[in-house]
């Protein structure tokens, strides 16, 4: 009985891993010299304006990740986007493709300081798709400016850059995006990390 109870509660820790490990949303993007952006959005609006993006064959990034809501009669899994109210374009500054973006249902602004729209270093957006590919058990981080930096030195996560904190006793990278002050960490159980 004890074994059996074992069993199910396993398979049932499992099945919550699973349904927690991110995907990503990662539609054409071209390899081109012009820099991402971080695009604010209309609450709930994140999946509509990437599909609209995607029709008008703009290069956008939606990093999603999975997480189990409850409803009264049952659990379900949900994808929602990883950082809310937030999705990634790349496009040229003062090019047509900005005015584009702008005028798309759901767009709220591009996140900048001031009249400069402010640019989303290619190196964070290459660690947001690795986390998103690697499907990693995400969990929503605070932005941190303060922490060692370091770098994930082994393992399928290996060059991953971001900040080393401890919660509840479990060690986490956590990747931050400065433009849009949010960040996502991830556990670093059984990855080697080296300072920066």
């Amino acid at each position: 009985m004890t074994d059996e109870g074992g069993a199910v509660l396993q398979l049932a820790q499992t099945e919550l891993n699973d349904a927690l490990a991110p995907t990503a949303c990662v539609l054409p993007c071209a390899e081109s010299a012009s820099p991402w952006f971080a695009l604010y959005t209309r609450s709930r609006f994140e999946k509509q304006v990437a599909e609209q993006l995607e029709r008008k064959r703009l290069p956008v990034f939606l990093p999603l990740r999975m997480e189990v809501h409850r409803w009264q009669d049952r659990y379900q899994k949900v994808e929602v986007p990883m950082f809310r109210g937030y999705l990634f374009a790349q496009f040229a500054p003062q090019s047509a493709e900005r005015t584009t973006i702008l005028r798309t249902l759901g767009v709220v602004r591009i996140v900048g300081f001031g009249q400069n729209d402010t640019e989303v270093p290619a190196e964070q957006i290459a660690a947001l798709r690795r986390l998103a590919d690697e499907r990693a058990l995400l969990h929503p981080h605070r932005y941190l400016r303060v922490g060692q930096r370091v770098k994930v030195a082994s393992g399928s996560l290996a060059g991953v850059e971001g900040i080393l904190v401890r919660i509840k006793k479990q060690d986490r990278l956590v990747v931050a995006v400065d433009a849009i002050r949010q960040a996502v960490a991830v556990e670093l159980a059984g990855y080697e990390v080296i300072p920066v």
